[in-house]
C-alpha cells in the first residue's frame, strides 16, 4: 500500500511539472511505483523488496538536496514552494518508512537462509 501511495504522490507532482522531460520522468516513476506495488502485493519476492528499498533510497538521495533548495526560495513563485515542500515532505517521509519496512522484511525473510557453501560443510 505504501508503494501505491508513492504513485499517488507522483501523480500530485504531475500538476506542477514544468517541462515535457519532468512530466515523462514523473510518469516513469509513477509507473515504477505501481509496478512495485503490484509485485509486492502478488508475489512479495525478495527481489521486489530490494527494488523498493533501493528506489526509495535513491529518491531520498536525489530529492533531499532539491527539497532544501525549495525551502530557501529557489526562485519559484510564492505558491509553488509551499505545495512542493508539503508533497516532498510527505514523499520523503513515506520513502523513509518504505526503506525501514523493506529492510525489516528482508532481514526477517533472509535471516534463516544460509549460503550454499556454508550448508555443504
Amino acid at each position: 500500500m505504501l508503494a501505491a501511495c508513492s504513485a499517488v504522490l507522483h501523480g500530485f507532482s504531475l500538476v506542477h511539472a514544468t517541462s515535457v522531460a519532468a512530466i515523462a520522468l514523473t510518469v516513469v516513476m509513477l509507473t515504477a511505483c505501481l509496478f512495485c506495488a503490484r509485485e509486492l502485493w502478488i508475489r512479495g519476492t525478495l527481489r521486489a523488496w530490494v527494488v523498493v528499498a533501493l528506489m526509495n533510497l535513491a529518491m531520498i538521495a536525489i530529492h533531499a538536496p532539491a527539497s532544501a533548495a525549495h525551502h530557501h526560495g529557489g526562485g519559484v513563485s510564492a505558491h509553488a514552494p509551499a505545495h512542493h515542500s508539503t508533497v516532498m515532505t510527505l514523499a520523503t517521509t513515506l520513502a523513509v518508512v518504505e526503506v525501514v519496512v523493506a529492510t525489516a522484511v528482508l532481514y526477517y525473510r533472509t535471516r534463516g537462509i544460509r549460503p550454499a557453501l556454508l550448508s555443504a560443510e
